[in-house]
């Protein structure tokens, strides 16, 4: 009965999937309007980008639900929990257990999804080159972060780290020169990252900040050169430009518990500096279940105790915000940072949509802190204590700081995908108690390329995968 129940309302969410509109982005595919007459007006560059957006925020595959929950199955912050307990992330059980194949449709969904996105993308590029319209260099400069935003996170899942192998094979840099169904042969992680550089800095020279966090700003473009740069161990770049983004005094970090759950309960906080939004009209996506459904009693994932450990449970604003102990007797704690109240219909069972964070302040802190003490700086405890203090925790006066900066690092970003970067970029391994786990620099912290591509384009596989 519970699985006939399960897949009932499986679908009943799919057809939900595919009715959802969103008042702030329309999804108008730049593929159904000619590019000549889309791209005669300002209204029409805007609604190409809020289609790229939307194709961002696209259901199952899109940064909906894979831009967490792929990452968040591959590391130690997570343990498989009740048995019995069923989300909509449970589709990423063969990922969690780590035999995931090239078949997966989460992760062919997901490629599809951002060369769709990167494609229109593209079009606002070529087309906003040479157009005579005021605000050109403001949609212009958007799509190009958009473009180096989701190349990016393509090559965290698809690629080998920056840092152990730069002419290793990535993913395809599709460019806005290129005829829309050209193969493209995978460029190395060296030539992504060069890419999406150089994409970064073009998209700063141009951009403004007269946009408000649900669209990339200069600032944001700020923060994502850090995040690029702070990963690739180019740490006095990423010290620049993490400071450049904290000069814009729209964003600050919350102080207080209050604060803090507003922004994980009701998306509201200056600590979002870039999100995905969702509205009302999304309750039917229920992306705020990605790791949990607490109002379904399912608990399909609990939290480790090596995370629960770092955490000063009672001092720490975070703790009873991100998460919550599993009220059946387990004794074990479920991830509920991404559980939003905002559009939640607790009446009807709906668990409702948040928006998917992508940049907050609070990276860019422990980037200068991290970045400052591996490069011999003075101001790193400044940074990571400035952190703490807004966390209702004292000053840091222990032993290793950098060891601390990569705890606070782990604390702070739980569930937001950054361990699974971290274990790459830094070459550690990691292991669970029911003895699964990869070791350090394994192929499998890179994704299988799609069969489905693969069989189209003629492109190879990463290692470790059958073809």
């Amino acid at each position: 009965m519970k699985t006939i129940i399960k897949i009932t309302y499986l679908f009943l969410l799919v057809l939900g999937f595919s009715a959802c509109e969103d008042d702030l982005i329309e999804k108008v595919p730049t593929a159904e309007v000619a590019p000549e007459k889309l791209f005669e007006t300002e209204n029409g560059f805007r609604t190409a980008l809020d289609g790229v957006y939307a194709t961002m925020k696209q259901d199952f595959l899109g940064y909906n639900f894979c831009i967490y929950t792929i990452p968040e199955a591959i590391n130690d912050d997570i343990i498989a929990g009740d048995p019995n307990g069923w989300t909509f992330e449970g589709t990423h059980s063969d990922i969690y257990a780590l035999d995931y194949d090239y078949e997966a449709f989460q992760i062919k969904g997901f490629w599809s999804t951002a060369y769709e996105a990167i494609n229109n993308a593209n079009s606002i590029i070529k087309y906003g080159q040479n157009s005579s319209l005021k605000n050109k260099n403001q949609y212009v400069a958007e799509a190009l972060a958009q473009r180096a935003l989701i190349h990016y996170d393509l090559y965290r899942f698809f690629a080998p780290a920056f840092n152990t192998d730069k002419s290793t094979l990535a993913v395809p840099y599709r460019l806005d020169t290129d005829e829309l169904l050209v193969k493209k042969q995978r460029n190395t992680t060296g030539e992504v990252i060069d890419f999406v550089l150089t994409d970064l800095k073009k998209a700063e020279e141009m951009a403004t900040n007269d946009v408000n966090s649900y669209r990339i700003s200069k600032t944001a473009v700020q923060a994502l050169l850090a995040r690029v740069y702070h990963e690739t161990g180019d740490y006095e770049n990423a010290i620049k430009y993490a400071k450049e983004a904290l000069k814009d005094t729209r964003y600050n970090l919350d102080t207080d518990a209050a604060e803090l759950k507003n922004q994980w309960r009701q998306d509201n906080s200056d600590e979002i500096i870039f999100r995905i939004r969702f509205d009302k009209k999304d309750t039917d996506a229920s992306n705020a279940a990605m790791l949990s459904i607490p109002l379904y009693f399912s608990y399909p994932y609990y939290v480790s105790d090596d995370l629960i450990n770092l955490y000063d449970q009672v001092n720490d604003i975070r703790f009873g915000i991100y998460f919550g102990l599993e009220p059946n007797g387990s004794g074990s704690y479920f991830p509920k940072k991404h559980v939003g109240l905002r559009t939640a219909d607790y009446d009807n069972f709906k668990v409702g949509s948040v928006d998917i964070k992508l940049v907050r302040v609070p990276e860019l802190y422990l980037i200068i802190a991290e970045s400052t003490e591996r490069t011999g700086g003075s101001d790193a405890i400044t940074y990571l204590n400035t952190l703490r203090n807004a966390r209702g925790l004292g000053d840091y006066t222990g032993g290793s700081l950098l060891t601390e900066i990569m705890n606070e690092r782990r604390r702070e970003l739980a569930f937001e995908g950054f361990r699974f970067t971290d274990l790459k970029r830094l070459a550690l391994g990691f292991s669970r108690p029911d003895g699964t786990g990869l070791t350090a620099n394994h192929a499998r912290f890179a994704l299988p390329i799609p069969k489905l591509e693969i069989d189209r384009s003629g492109i190879k596989q990463n290692p470790g995968y059958d073809n």
